[in-house]
């Protein structure tokens, strides 16, 4: 059998980018010729480029939709390349029909021109310096200037690109106005040249973010950076929470006891926008929105994690088998969807109540098999639990010494259970057996 030769792959695959790239390029020497037909006049070269223009686009349309999503992310949609090929037939016609009117009227249209092209080439580099400085985690109270982070740039040049030509656009729409009413073309071509130099630095700002000086590390560089952080900090426990953009007060309300343990707590979030809605807390804070930076966390000194609400995503930290986990609550304990089959997932639930303050009572005490702790920040209200049958309780789920019959209260300090080869009983769902987990 033959091989293929190493450099065959790198040949196609530049065969394959190439042809992507044709017809955007074909697209925008389309334009360039158009500008030029439109400018000499040349009616000749204006109705090629054109017709040129129109079959790029719908070929395109049909073949290469990922490259018309992509242009459309730069705000250079088909409405707007539509709109600039209609005004540059408009300028052609001015130029061919009306010569006396070229005077007034070319430097502004040619001042619009560059505007929006100007425009458009922000977008795009505004898209550019935003995947430069997005790094696959978020950190706050951590020292993170070994990853070479700076100021980011103003949000009108950035995310706000509607309010940026809006903005930048102004004083060419009040030259234009002011033009219409004196009837002299001096204003307008003022305004759009204030305009260009607004649109022109915006683009130099950007593009200095751009420099190698300024761009923070690569994606391998900042994830041995959080490995090595791990390695130094040496976490203990931790809480984990995921959420919408309303729920942190049910982390926030657990950020003091956390600070008062013995060990090194952290607080893993999830969701990027969640890092500056956790109230001031000493804590380091660190955001993993993907599964795969969050698995790194298997790999650390994290033993314990608290868990003060139930989320989607909550499942993908439960797969880590060296983290033991503890559903904490926040305060809501006594409604349905508190007591729901989730909770099963958990190896321990620390509930509030007279049961988990160490004050037997019926129920309490034929939840053989199971755990509670005090949960201080949660309701003082007991939460209501289902006696369990001691003949749907198997043999093989004997319950660790110390915990049948009673609920264990946690110590002032938390003082975390080790882990233990013991079994414990869940109820399975909709059936009068149980199934026993062994940790």
């Amino acid at each position: 059998m033959s091989t293929i030769p190493p450099a065959a792959p790198r040949a196609a695959a530049a065969l394959r980018k190439s042809a992507r790239l044709l017809p955007p390029a074909v697209l925008a020497g389309a334009f360039v010729a158009q500008v030029v037909g439109a400018l000499l006049p040349n009616t000749l070269l204006l109705a090629v480029a054109t017709a040129i223009g129109l079959a790029t686009d719908a070929a395109l349309h049909r073949w290469q939709r990922r490259t018309v999503t992509l242009m459309a992310k730069a705000h250079a949609d088909v409405t707007v390349r539509q709109l600039l090929r209609d005004l540059l037939l408009v300028v052609g016609l001015l130029r061919i029909e009306q010569q006396s009117q070229e005077s007034v009227f070319l430097p502004v249209v040619i001042g619009l021109l560059v505007l929006y092209a100007l425009h458009f080439t922000v977008q795009a580099v505004s898209v550019k310096v935003r995947r430069s400085r997005t790094l696959p985690f978020v950190t706050r109270n951590i020292d993170a200037s070994a990853l070479r982070l700076s100021s980011a740039p103003p949000s009108l040049l950035t995310r706000r690109a509607g309010h940026r030509l809006l903005a930048f656009g102004a004083p060419a729409t009040l030259g234009l106005l002011v033009t219409a009413i004196v009837d002299d073309g001096l204003p307008s071509a003022v305004g759009v040249a204030v305009s260009v130099a607004l649109m022109a630095v915006g683009l130099v700002r950007l593009a200095l973010h751009l420099l190698p000086s300024r761009r923070p590390v690569s994606e391998e560089e900042a994830l041995a950076w959080l490995d090595a952080w791990l390695a130094e900090y040496r976490p203990t426990v931790g809480m984990y929470f995921s959420g919408g953009t309303t729920s942190a007060y049910q982390a926030n309300m657990w950020l003091e006891p956390l600070a008062a343990l013995d060990g090194r707590p952290v607080i893993v979030l999830r969701e990027r926008f969640m890092v500056q809605k956790i109230a001031a807390t000493d804590i380091p804070v660190i955001c993993l929105p993907k599964v795969a930076t969050l698995m790194r966390l298997e790999h650390s000194t994290l033993r314990m994690m608290i868990h003060p609400a139930n989320s989607g995503k909550t499942s993908q930290i439960l797969r880590v088998p060296t983290i033991k986990h503890a559903f904490v609550n926040h305060g809501e304990s006594d409604k349905l969807s508190s007591c729901n089959p989730y909770a099963k997932a958990y190896d321990e639930v620390w509930v509030a109540g007279p049961a988990a303050r160490g004050t037997p009572s019926p129920t309490s005490a034929s939840t053989t098999g199971t755990s509670s702790r005090w949960a201080a920040p949660s309701s003082t209200r007991s939460c209501p639990t289902r006696a369990r049958p001691p003949a749907r309780t198997p043999p093989c789920c004997t319950p660790p010494p110390g915990r049948a019959g009673t609920a264990t209260r946690a110590t002032p300090r938390w003082s975390w259970p080790a882990r233990t080869s013991s079994a414990r009983c869940w109820p399975t769902r909709g059936s009068g057996s149980s199934t026993s987990r062994t940790r």
